[in-house]
């Protein structure tokens, strides 16, 4: 059997989604597109490690490598995404610690300061062996959609489905992008949002790009609720392997006195779920401790899981300077809201994310 590892190009992206269908740990951020949005919009180099058998692709590690003077040099399986990693055939699984090996091989070459994986926990069991350690601890929450909606909506709180119910007794309606334009409508209110956060965006280019790249092919969707026709909510979502991933919700405060008016966003996507063959909806990446936590939290019927950072230090460092320095809660996220103009906060994200990879 002779294995070998080397970087794919674009020329390899029909057998890398290949690899991404067959795998049962498979996201859709390990997909080619995904990281083609990435590249597209931050103008960074996603590398595709893959492992070889016999000159057949049966592995592939998407991550990308940034270097900054004063973060240091890092490598990240995925920044701006959930969850990366690698993905190996069910046959090859034995693999595993040989392709990890190989991407430290390439991390030292490079002079890399340390590798980062987002994995879920259950799927993180290997990397303890190799040294790696858990860093940022997070959750994702997952909702089991096989199940009737009738049945689903049943199990939420009390509250919950009173909230939806009175929102819609009082004339908010969801409605369903159905151009471009409504990308504008969207990244307004998500500028607005991001600056309540203090934390910077990511560009129009971003949302633009996963548009034209997952929308032709029915794999995005963008819901408003709206109040007298006006949009005060927005929430994207994607479509991959019978799991719909929620991406971002965004809503403006002076109409947060409409208690359910995110609510109404969120069930209008678990019943598109329940009505489509999507076997789980997946709420994504939850910081502890936060309000968005809480809401995600408070009776939906989903189930909890782990979703960790892990690191592997290759020059004896033990953090990560960006996990604590650019938190909503701090000084960085303070000054940001108090003394940085909305209209250039794009631009700067822009560059911040480019630079530094998740902000």
């Amino acid at each position: 059997m002779n294995i070998k590892f080397r970087f794919a190009d674009h020329t390899n992206k029909k057998e890398w989604n290949k690899i991404v269908e067959k795998n049962v740990q498979s996201e859709i951020y390990h997909s080619f597109e995904w990281g083609e949005l990435l590249e597209r919009t931050y103008n960074i180099k996603v590398f595709r490690l893959v492992a070889e058998v016999d000159n057949t692709i049966v592995g592939i590690l998407p991550f990308v490598y940034f270097k900054n003077p004063i973060f240091g040099r890092k490598i990240i399986s995925l920044p701006f995404s959930d969850i990366g990693g690698l993905l190996l055939l069910d046959e090859h699984h034995d693999l595993s610690h040989k392709f990890i090996k190989e991407l430290v091989k390439t991390a030292n070459k490079w002079n890399t300061n340390f590798i980062e994986f987002r994995l879920l926990q259950e799927n993180a069991k290997d990397l303890s062996s190799l040294n790696f350690i858990i860093g940022h601890q997070a959750f994702t929450y997952r909702l089991d959609t096989t199940k009737p909606y009738k049945e689903i909506w049943r199990n939420y709180s009390k509250k919950i489905r009173h909230n939806i119910k009175k929102m819609k007794n009082m004339g908010l309606r969801i409605r369903e992008a159905q151009s471009e334009y409504d990308l504008y409508l969207y990244y307004n209110i998500y500028l607005k949002r991001m600056k309540d956060f203090g934390t910077p965006p990511a560009p129009f280019s971003f949302w633009r790009n996963m548009w034209n790249i997952f929308h032709p092919k029915g794999r995005m969707k963008l819901i408003f609720t709206l109040l007298d026709d006006k949009e005060i909510a927005g929430f994207t979502a994607l479509l991959f392997k019978q799991k719909l991933y929620f991406i971002y919700n965004v809503s403006l405060t002076e109409y947060w006195k409409y208690y359910g008016l995110n609510e109404l966003l969120f069930d209008w996507y678990i019943k598109y779920a329940c009505e489509n063959q999507y076997e789980l909806v997946d709420f994504g990446r939850t910081r502890k401790n936060t309000g968005v936590q809480r809401f995600k939290e408070k009776g939906w019927g989903t189930k909890r899981i782990p979703l960790n950072t892990y690191y592997l230090f290759l020059h004896d460092k033990v953090k990560n300077p960006l996990e604590t320095a650019l938190q909503t809660d701090n000084i960085y996220a303070k000054a940001w809201k108090t003394f940085i103009p909305t209209p250039i906060t794009p631009l700067l994200g822009y560059l911040l994310r480019k630079n530094l990879g998740d902000v």
